[in-house]
């Protein structure tokens, strides 16, 4: 806090043509650290000794922000790695890619504390059309997710007393379109799995639509999480990417969980194991002894984005829709629904925080399994 030792004074031009400024003086804190600012640029006396007194009241209520020339790029450059240690490394990788590469180049230019509602509300409608690389337009989910990191980063910037307000609190970010969500049915899934019957990473498919685990969580599992005669899996850790480099990490505390394994599951992780204990002898002493479910032929586990890319190729080759790689969790979330599972234990299979989670991502289940719902409820009352 600044204390009352504050004095000012407002100074003359220098030079015939020049401005009028003023000087602000005072003390920072109790061990009587100076303050001083000099700022210029007036036209007249009178407009010096105004904004003098303005800043001389901000000062008194504590609301005072230095006069900085400092930019919005120079700015998020030392705030990205300021929160770097605050925030999870995939999230900070995001964000660090969102600062570089949606809002430094709209915003990076202008100074930090003239950025205004207007100024964001124009870069929000730049996103929306051209953001991409491509000149395409940004969904307006990415771009309500770039608003949230220039809020968050401008939020700070008002707690460090560099800003007085944050102008992202003062512009509302688009409205998100519900995320494109696909789902097999089950003809599609059991042509799927017919298709890759023959190929090595069979296993690898088979559990993630019999369990509905994530791509860093598929990429992550090790065989000690595995326990075939309790016909358990352990989600302790996953394989992520930041920057494309492979990040290991335990995931967040409701997604790390033990499920339940049916018999075929297990009867497919086996066979993969057998499968592995055959590539590990012809290896030899190529082979690395990971502890990874799915590996190459080396024993080295795959790089998640590479799983992704396998699977998109085994879409076109077996025919079936090429949905994405995470679409497997929602095939099973949907098709265990449609079978009567109960959400509750789809949430805890999914991992979900809560259950509202689970029902509002799956909202989509087809209107015949509701109508059939409905049927089961009125026979229960008939006499």
């Amino acid at each position: 806090m600044y204390s009352r030792g504050m004095r000012g004074s407002v100074r003359k031009p220098r030079t015939a043509g020049g401005t009028w400024s003023y000087r602000l003086d005072l003390d920072v804190d109790a061990a009587g650290q100076r303050f001083q600012k000099q700022v210029g640029g007036f036209r007249t006396k009178k407009e010096a000794q105004t904004a003098l007194n303005e800043a001389l009241s901000s000062v008194q209520h504590g609301t005072y922000v230095a006069p900085s020339r400092q930019t919005v790029a120079e700015f998020l450059s030392l705030w990205i790695e300021g929160v770097k240690s605050e925030l999870a490394i995939t999230a900070w990788s995001n964000y660090r890619m969102v600062v570089n590469f949606y809002i430094v180049p709209h915003l990076g230019s202008k100074r930090l504390t003239e950025l205004t509602p207007v100024q964001i509300k124009a870069w929000h409608t730049k996103l929306l059309e051209h953001g991409r690389k491509d000149g395409s337009g940004l969904s307006s989910r990415s771009v309500q997710l770039a608003h949230r990191v220039l809020h968050r980063a401008l939020a700070d910037a008002v707690r460090w007393n560099l800003l007085m307000v944050n102008p992202a609190s003062r512009v509302k970010a688009p409205r998100a379109n519900s995320a494109e969500m696909q789902a097999w049915t089950a003809e599609e899934a059991v042509r799927f799995l017919g298709g890759v019957a023959d190929t090595r990473l069979l296993a690898l498919w088979i559990v993630a639509l019999h369990t509905g685990l994530r791509r860093g969580e598929l990429a992550g599992l090790r065989w000690k999480d595995i326990d075939v005669g309790g016909a358990t899996l352990t989600v302790a850790q996953q394989r992520t990417t930041a920057d494309y480099a492979v990040v290991v990490m335990a995931p967040k505390a409701k997604s790390q969980r033990q499920l339940q394994l049916a018999p075929a599951t297990i009867a497919a992780l086996e066979a993969h194991r057998k499968r592995q204990r055959i590539e590990r002898v012809a290896a030899g002493p190529a082979w690395e002894n990971t502890g990874y479910v799915f590996v190459n032929e080396l024993g080295q586990p795959y790089h998640p984005s590479r799983l992704r890319e396998m699977f998109e190729k085994d879409c076109i080759r077996v025919g079936v829709p090429a949905i994405r790689l995470h679409d497997l969790r929602h095939t099973m979330a949907t098709l265990a629904l449609q079978a009567g599972v109960h959400p509750k234990i789809v949430q805890e299979q999914l991992g979900h925080s809560a259950i509202n989670v689970t029902l509002d991502i799956y909202s989509h289940v087809p209107q015949a399994v509701k109508r059939e719902a409905a049927g089961k409820i009125a026979g229960i009352f008939e006499m």
